[in-house]
């Protein structure tokens, strides 16, 4: 019943975090992060604070900050994938790559699957199958919105989404191998996304000021909505092992697709591309439960 409620707390934080700053008129993706990556420091300070700030040694300190340096790399490739080739081709790459990095390093370094019947290994594959076809069911659902471009780009876009992937499926687990407490770990890893940030906006020369206060605001809901699914995902990671805890956290884009069609109406509801998108939901959300009632 815990694994059962972190992936409920994680699918919905990581599925809405993104609207509330989502009309921000963003100089840069990176001012984005860069708040985002305030906002989860602030709540990591808060709740390291509740614990009585005990327990961080340089020991437990350096391997999860590392992961907050991963982390940040990752949403500078991310963003710079999105940029060359499209929200959703760019997506539609580094997911998969997300969930098949996950699984191999559960399988590699927590020896995750490697006992299981062909029953049960048939299933996980079966399961994975139908995610990914949702997932991408969502993504591609209103088509690509790519513009032409050059093959320097592509290459630089497509090597940009697949190191996202990599890295995105990869940032979590310097906790895991930390065996620290989560509660204190999570402290030094938000440390590492916030310097990881707020490095790359000066390299790039990024000017931080936002349009109005209430950006803000806003922005900082997404950041504190970002860090709250980022505890219970590793939370689920504990609780049922990396490959399925994170594979199941990425089913956040089906909430995100919801939202899309029944609040922000885009795709408009009844269309074309609103009933692809509700069926990779569907299906999303059926391969989700398959791979949680694994054991």
């Amino acid at each position: 019943m815990l694994g059962a409620l972190y992936a409920v707390i994680t699918v919905l934080a990581w599925g809405i975090w993104l609207a509330p700053s989502q009309n921000i008129p963003f100089r840069s993706p990176l001012v984005r992060t860069f708040y985002v990556a305030a906002a989860n420091l602030a709540l990591a300070t808060l709740v390291f604070g509740l614990q009585g700030f005990k327990g961080l040694t340089w020991d437990v300190f350096w391997l999860p900050f590392s992961g907050g340096l991963v982390w940040a790399l990752s949403a500078f490739l991310a963003f710079s994938a999105t940029d060359l080739l499209g929200l959703a081709r760019a997506y539609g790459l580094w997911a998969p790559v997300n969930v098949g990095v996950s699984l191999l390093w559960g399988a590699v370094i927590f020896d995750e699957f490697l006992q299981a019947s062909p029953r049960m290994l048939l299933t996980l594959v079966l399961s994975l199958a139908i995610i990914l076809a949702g997932i991408l069911l969502i993504i591609f659902a209103k088509g690509s919105g790519v513009q032409s471009q050059s093959r320097r780009a592509l290459w630089l876009g497509l090597l940009g989404a697949l190191g996202a992937g990599v890295l995105w499926g990869t940032y979590y687990l310097p906790i895991k191998l930390s065996a620290a407490s989560l509660w204190v770990a999570a402290f030094p890893l938000a440390l590492g996304i916030f310097a990881g940030s707020t490095l790359l906006a000066i390299l790039t020369r990024q000017p931080l000021r936002l349009a109005r206060r209430s950006d803000l605001l806003k922005v900082s809901i997404t950041g504190l909505l970002w860090g709250i699914g980022n505890y219970s995902m590793l939370l689920l990671v504990e609780q049922i092992g990396a490959g399925r805890g994170f594979t199941i956290s990425q089913l956040g884009i089906v909430v995100n697709g919801l939202i899309g069609v029944y609040l922000l109406k885009d795709p408009s509801p009844g269309s074309r591309p609103a009933v692809l998108t509700l069926l990779g939901c569907v299906l999303a959300t059926i391969g989700g439960i398959m791979l949680g009632n694994l054991k």
